[in-house]
């Protein structure tokens, strides 16, 4: 019996052990860790963000891919997230320069903090948002820029890298006054920022569950990107303060604790099938030996019945 119980007692830990897995976050657990007010629909009323509220994806949307797919898919989703959760400021403020990048293209041409942009080449800028997407058009080495300095002086200045490499809105050396949690992203900081995640936090995952985690951080991007589209209302006055990379670092931090919890439970599997073995392994032990007893005993009793029968 002892043996049935251990070899019964065997086969549900392997089954146990093979059936484990990594368990990939879910945004519905972010949102669930999360106090953000926002507001729905245009809907002037606010209340928590809740997992109801984080749009599902039809089962034949989440196709997996390759790995270096998937970051970049993530990252573009990520991009297009925080655009459009920063444009509608963006596009009422205006293209006042509150700081210029030492060594940028800005500063050698000569922008200062001060200057309000008023064209870019021949487009007239109303906004930080038109100065961005002014870039946006066709590639720019070199480009025109008219300034307002002082509220009184009209002044012009060329843009251009060194290296002759493009301008874009973003490496122009340009920062803009704007609330902190506002960005846009553009194509070329875009990438920088999945390079980044492939640098110093892919690595930190084992190489058996890097394509997995791709592919989940990946539709957890597409799922943040469809809140802005469906639920949040961005033009608010509060927007949910909802910001890709607080996301990413939770998805990257989770499946990391993810991965410990599933070594913890392979351990916890593998001791118990240790045991098991040594319990059948002494049950084995114990049979054989009351088997070799039982071996004894019966030619005892054949040895003394011969003997009684001898000395009649």
């Amino acid at each position: 019996m002892t043996l049935l119980g251990a070899a019964n007692d065997l086969s549900d830990a392997s089954s146990s052990l093979k059936n484990l897995k990594v368990e990939m976050p879910n945004l519905e657990d972010y949102a669930n860790t999360q106090v953000i007010d926002f507001r729905i629909n245009g809907n002037a009323n606010q209340r928590r963000l809740k997992a109801s509220d984080i749009p599902k994806l039809a089962k034949d949307a989440v196709v997996p891919v390759g790995l270096d797919d998937a970051v970049n898919r993530a990252f573009e989703f990520f991009a297009d997230f925080e655009n459009k959760r920063s444009a509608p400021i963006l596009t009422i403020t205006p293209p006042l320069v509150q700081l210029v990048e030492p060594g940028s293209p800005a500063e050698l041409a000569g922008i200062k903090p001060g200057d309000l942009v008023l064209y870019v080449n021949t487009l007239k800028i109303e906004s930080v948002m038109g100065y961005y997407m002014a870039f946006n058009e066709k590639p720019l080495f070199e480009v025109a820029l008219k300034v307002l300095r002082n509220k009184k002086d009209t002044l012009s200045f060329i843009l251009k890298n060194a290296s002759r490499s493009q301008i874009t809105g973003v490496n122009s050396g340009i920062k803009f006054v704007a609330p902190g949690e506002v960005v846009y992203l553009s194509e070329a900081v875009t990438k920088g920022w999945a390079e980044q995640y492939r640098r110093e936090m892919l690595v930190a995952i084992p190489s058996e569950w890097r394509l997995e985690a791709a592919n989940n951080l990946m539709q957890n991007a597409k799922r943040l990107n469809l809140i802005a589209k469906g639920v949040v209302d961005p033009s608010s006055a509060t927007p949910a303060k909802i910001q890709s990379r607080d996301v990413l670092n939770w998805q990257h931090k989770k499946v990391l604790e993810n991965i410990d919890l599933y070594f913890s439970q392979r351990r916890k599997i593998e001791n118990s099938n240790s045991a098991y073995l040594s319990n059948m392994g002494d049950a084995i032990v114990g049979f054989i030996c009351s088997l070799v007893i039982f071996a004894i005993a019966v030619a005892l009793f054949w040895y003394q019945r011969r003997m009684q029968s001898k000395r009649k």
